[in-house]
């Protein structure tokens, strides 16, 4: 048979989430739906007809206990069933969600996340990453700041002017290759006398130090010339920075330490699992047996922070599963709100790149901003 299955205790937060996700499962499954819990730990009761309670390590925090319930679920559970374990703060969209069973592939099947590994690392290492970028986004910011008071207000990320850019770019490419282009180009760029020229349709304004395209939007600047002229006002070497482009943080450290203590090497473009979502059965033992006693492992680590996500990739390529399929995406449809592609509109629904295409989620997986009104995602789903 197949079965559903929570692992959650502790915070009334949690308790909540899990009630509003039960509720909405029922609206749509028809299978049966198991809460395991230690309601020695729950600030509020779990109102479920279908609980197991299991009393875990005292020694464990709430979070170390939910995690421990979670990766040993097979050693929890009756055998000789399929199951499909959810995170609290995954929600039932659809009545196919019952269709995620045929999707089963053993011995276990996940989700891919929505970001490579070396995204996730900062994330599960106590490695400073994630500080140092929030700093590297403060510097940015005040650099943009100055740079608006000499050009006005620009946005190099919108998608209209991301598209100008590469074309742009393209016209250096040729430019540099002719060399009539690119003598042209050279004597228009530095004799004083010339204050501004045109490439293609776009304007090179000396007096603002950037181009422009024919409706006055900045495309590109020199950041040579601004990093030199704003940077030491903000304390900052203007040789410690390459370019202005905020990205999102990202480090091999995770990497670096599972290929140091374990001898497994993970690229960081690895396209890794979720842990929001995942099948199992009996079969899944060995694989559950690894991940439960890793990430147990680690939790006294400091250098690594109490996440399961981490060692669930060990466990992955421990077993030679890197390629093994995966759900597909809207069966854990991970709701970043960070990333304004991810959006909904009443009359198109749900979409992951900006309405180029329309989403149709079976399970949302909302990991933050839960209860947000201000996000079109949190409103559609309540």
């Amino acid at each position: 048979m197949n079965k559903f299955v929570f692992a959650v205790c502790g915070a009334k937060n949690y308790i909540s989430q899990l009630a509003f996700s039960i509720e909405r499962l029922k609206r749509f499954s028809r299978n049966e739906i198991i809460v395991v819990t230690d309601s020695r730990r729950n600030e509020i009761p779990i109102s479920h007809e279908n609980i197991i309670d299991i009393a875990t390590p005292s020694e464990y925090n709430d979070h170390e206990a939910s995690i421990f319930l979670k990766t040993s679920l097979h050693k929890l559970l009756p055998k000789g069933h399929t199951y499909c374990y959810l995170d609290s703060d995954v929600v039932c969209l659809s009545e196919k969600v019952d269709e995620i069973f045929l999707h089963y592939s053993a011995p276990i099947t996940f989700a891919n996340d929505n970001a490579p590994f070396e995204y996730f690392s900062p994330h599960a290492m106590n490695c400073q990453c994630l500080e140092n970028h929030a700093y590297h986004g403060e510097i940015i910011a005040k650099f943009k700041a100055e740079v608006s008071k000499r050009i006005g207000n620009f946005n190099l990320d919108d998608e209209s002017i991301m598209h100008d850019r590469k074309e742009l770019s393209n016209l250096f490419v040729q430019t540099k290759h002719s060399v009539f282009g690119a003598t042209r180009y050279f004597l228009l760029r530095y004799l004083p006398f010339v204050r501004s020229f045109a490439l293609g349709k776009f304007t090179f304004r000396k007096s603002e130090m950037c181009w422009k395209n024919r409706n006055g939007e900045v495309v590109e600047l020199d950041f040579r010339y601004y990093k030199k002229l704003i940077l030491p006002k903000l304390g900052e070497n203007p040789a410690d920075w390459i370019d202005f482009e905020l990205d999102t943080p990202h480090c091999n450290h995770l990497s670096s330490y599972i290929s140091q203590t374990y001898g497994i090497n993970i690229p960081g473009d690895w396209q890794h699992w979720n842990g929001g979502v995942f099948l199992f059965d009996d079969s899944s033992a060995e694989f559950l047996d690894y991940w439960h006693e890793k990430t147990i492992a680690e939790f006294a680590n400091p250098y690594t922070k109490t996440r399961d996500q981490g060692t669930l990739a060990l466990t992955v390529w421990k077993f030679g599963l890197q390629n093994h399929p995966t759900l597909p995406v809207e069966y854990n449809w991970i709701a970043e709100f960070a990333d304004k592609n991810i959006d909904y509109d009443s009359t198109r629904g749900y979409t992951r790149d900006g309405f180029k295409t329309i989403s149709h989620p079976v399970l949302m997986h909302i990991y933050h901003h839960w209860g947000d009104e201000e996000w079109s995602i949190w409103r559609s789903v309540k």
